[in-house]
C-alpha cells in the first residue's frame, strides 16, 4: 500500500508507524459538572498545573534549539495570559463545564487570527489550541503524551508544537500529519529536530495497523506500508547512504562555497536570536545573513529595552567571529501579534502598516533599535537591513536617523560601530523596478523571494486554492531577480538573497549564473548547498534561462543542469 503527500523535510526514513490521537471529545461527555465555584476551582488548578508541565520543559532552556525554545515560552505566556484565563472564568459563571469553558474561549480566541492573510501568522491558532488542549488534559485526568521504542514513525492529524518538541530525535524518525503547513509551529520544530516529515498524509488507524512496518520516502513524497524484506533491506541501505553522506557535508562544512570555475559565495545563516549560531558555525555558515529581530517584540507587553536589544545583537555579533552579521530591522505589522505596539487589525495587512511604516512612524522605537545595533556593531562587523522597502523617501529618512543616533551617541561617548552598511531587503515590485535609484543609495541588496513571489504573483502563498501559482521559477520573478542583481552590480554592491530560493539546489544554477554574492538560508541547509557549489561552474548559459516562457520549462532546464 501507498500513500502520497506534501515534503516538508526530504530524506529517507524506516520504522514502525505509530498514531497520535487525542480523543477530548468523548472524555469531555464522561465529565461531571460541578458548582461553578468548584469549577472555577478545577480549571485553576489545571492551569496552574500546565504552566508548571511548561516551566519544566523549559528549565534545560540551553538544550532546546532557537525554535523551540521561542515556542514553548510563548506557550508559558499564554498558560499565564489574563485574559484567556478571565474568558474561561466568565464562561464557568456563565454556568458552563470547566471543559465547555476552555474550549468556548479557545474558539473565541482562535476567531481572532481567521481573518489574518500570512498563514505563518494563521497557524499561531495552534499555539491557542495546544494551550487550551493542556487545560484540557489536566482537567480530564489525561496523562501526557510519551513514546516508547526507537525507529517511530509518527502520525496525527496534527500535533501540538510542545509535544513535537518534547519527541526525541534517537526514537522518532519522521513525522507524517494529516493537516499542518510548512510554516506551522509543529513543522518548523520538525525541521528544527532533523525529523523526515511529510504533511497532508491521510491515514485511517482501521486501515493500518499500529505498529506496523511503513518507509517514508520523502525524496519521492511516497509513504509504504507494510513493504517486503527487499524493499526494507534496500530503505535501510538508502538511510545509510544518507546517513553517511550528511556526516561527509557536515565534515566539509566550513570549506569555502567556490565554483570550479573560481565563483566564490558567502553561504550564512538565517536565525532567530543567539541561540541559533552554535548550530550555524557548525555547519559551516559565514555569518548572518537576516537576524530576524521581531522575535525579540513579539508576545510582550513592554517593548524591548536598548540594553535588551543591544545585548541579543552584541551575542549573535561576537559569536559570528569576524564575519558580517546582517540585522534586520523590526518586520512586524498589523499581521503580526505585537501587544506593546497595540496594531489594529487591517483588512489587508500584507499591504498595509508594517516593518519600515511602523519604524518610521514611530522613531523613537526605531531609533532605539538602531543605537542597539551601532552599539553592538562595536564588537564585530554588523550590517543594518531594511525590511519592506518600496520609496526612496523611507531609504533616505533612515539614514538621516542613523546619522542623528550617531551623533547623539558621539555626545554621550557611547562606543559603536562607524562603519556600518546599510541595505535594504527587496521584496517588492516597486524596489525591483526602482534597483539603479536605490542601488546608488545603499550598501547591498538581500532578495526575500518569499514576499517577493507573494507581490510579482498577486498569489497568497496560504491560501491552496491558488498555491499552484506560487513558484520562484516563474520567468517573471526570474527577470526581476536578474533586474536586481545586475542594478547592484551596475552601481558597485553586493547583491544577496535570504529567501527560500536561497536553499533550494535546483535554483543554484541560476544564482550562480547571475552572480549572486551571498546565499542566505536555514543552517541545515548549508553543508548541501555548499557542496553543490564546489561541484559546478558558475558559467551557465543565462540568456537560455531567461528566454524559457514557464516555469515547468526552467525546472526541467535547471534539472539537466544538475
Amino acid at each position: 500500500m501507498e500513500i502520497k503527500g506534501s515534503v516538508v523535510v526530504e530524506g529517507i526514513a524506516a520504522g514502525f508507524i505509530r498514531f497520535f490521537n487525542q480523543d477530548y471529545e468523548k472524555r469531555i461527555q464522561g465529565y461531571v459538572k460541578e458548582s461553578p465555584e468548584r469549577e472555577k476551582e478545577r480549571f485553576e488548578k489545571a492551569r496552574q498545573g500546565a504552566a508548571s508541565d511548561l516551566n519544566n520543559l523549559l528549565k534545560d532552556r540551553e538544550k532546546l534549539s532557537e525554535s523551540e525554545g521561542e515556542i514553548l515560552e510563548a506557550h508559558q505566556l499564554l498558560a499565564e495570559d489574563m485574559s484567556l484565563k478571565e474568558t474561561i472564568v466568565n464562561y464557568i459563571e456563565q454556568g458552563e463545564a470547566a471543559p465547555d469553558g476552555v474550549l468556548k474561549a479557545v474558539s473565541d480566541f482562535k476567531a481572532m487570527f481567521d481573518d489574518i492573510d500570512d498563514e505563518y501568522l494563521r497557524e499561531r491558532q495552534k499555539d491557542i489550541i495546544d494551550v487550551g488542549n493542556r487545560f484540557l488534559r489536566k482537567l480530564l485526568g489525561m496523562k501526557e503524551f510519551s513514546l516508547e521504542g526507537d525507529n517511530i514513525v509518527l502520525w496525527a492529524k496534527d500535533i501540538e508544537p510542545s509535544l513535537m518538541a518534547s519527541l526525541s530525535e534517537k526514537q522518532v524518525k519522521a513525522i507524517l500529519l494529516e493537516s499542518g503547513s510548512k510554516t506551522s509551529h509543529a513543522v518548523i520544530l520538525a525541521k528544527a529536530k532533523g525529523f523526515v516529515t511529510m504533511v497532508g498524509v491521510s491515514l485511517s488507524p482501521e486501515e493500518i495497523s499500529e505498529g506496523e512496518n511503513v518507509i517514508v520516502d520523502a525524496n519521492q513524497g511516497v509513504i509504504h506500508f507494510n513493504p517486503s524484506e527487499k524493499e526494507m533491506e534496500h530503505c535501510l541501505a538508502l538511510v545509510k547512504e544518507q546517513e553517511e553522506q550528511k556526516k561527509f557535508l557536515e565534515e566539509r562544512a566550513k570549506l569555502p562555497a567556490r565554483t570550479k570555475d573560481g565563483k566564490s559565495v558567502t553561504v550564512a545563516a538565517n536565525i532567530s536570536g543567539a541561540g541559533d549560531m552554535e548550530k550555524a558555525i557548525a555547519l559551516g555558515c559565514e555569518g548572518v545573513g537576516l537576524f530576524r529581530t521581531e522575535f525579540l517584540f513579539m508576545d510582550r507587553d513592554k517593548l524591548p529595552t536598548e540594553e535588551e536589544q543591544f545585548l541579543a545583537y552584541k551575542g549573535v555579533t561576537e559569536q559570528a567571529a569576524g564575519n558580517l552579521c546582517i540585522i534586520r530591522t523590526l518586520d512586524i505589522g498589523g499581521d503580526k501579534p505585537c501587544k506593546a505596539l497595540s496594531l489594529t487589525a487591517e483588512e489587508n495587512p500584507f499591504l498595509g502598516f508594517r516593518a519600515i511604516r511602523i519604524c518610521l512612524n514611530q522613531k523613537e522605537m526605531f531609533k532605539t533599535q538602531l543605537r542597539a545595533i551601532l552599539r553592538a556593531g562595536a564588537y564585530g562587523k554588523v550590517g543594518i537591513m531594511i525590511p519592506m522597502v518600496s520609496s526612496l523617501w523611507e531609504i533616505l529618512e533612515t539614514k538621516k536617523l542613523v546619522e542623528e543616533v550617531k551623533g547623539e551617541m558621539d555626545a554621550e561617548k557611547i562606543s559603536y560601530g562607524k562603519e556600518v552598511p546599510l541595505g535594504i531587503m527587496v521584496e517588492t515590485p516597486a524596489a525591483s523596478i526602482m534597483a539603479p535609484v536605490f542601488a546608488k543609495h545603499v550598501d547591498f541588496f538581500s532578495i526575500g523571494t518569499n514576499d517577493l513571489v507573494q507581490y510579482t504573483l498577486a498569489v497568497d502563498r496560504g491560501n491552496q486554492s491558488v498555491s499552484y501559482l506560487y513558484d520562484y521559477f516563474n520567468p517573471a520573478v526570474l527577470h526581476s531577480i536578474h533586474r536586481i542583481v545586475t542594478r547592484a552590480h551596475e552601481a558597485g554592491i553586493w547583491a544577496g538573497m535570504c529567501g527560500e530560493m536561497a536553499g533550494d539546489k535546483l535554483a543554484l544554477p541560476f544564482l550562480l549564473a547571475l552572480g549572486i554574492d551571498e546565499l542566505s538560508m536555514s543552517p541545515s541547509q548549508a553543508p548541501g548547498v555548499k557542496e553543490q557549489i564546489r561541484n559546478m561552474d558558475s558559467g551557465v548559459c543565462l540568456d537560455e534561462i531567461l528566454s524559457l516562457k514557464d516555469a515547468g520549462e526552467v525546472r526541467e532546464y535547471l534539472r539537466g543542469l544538475l
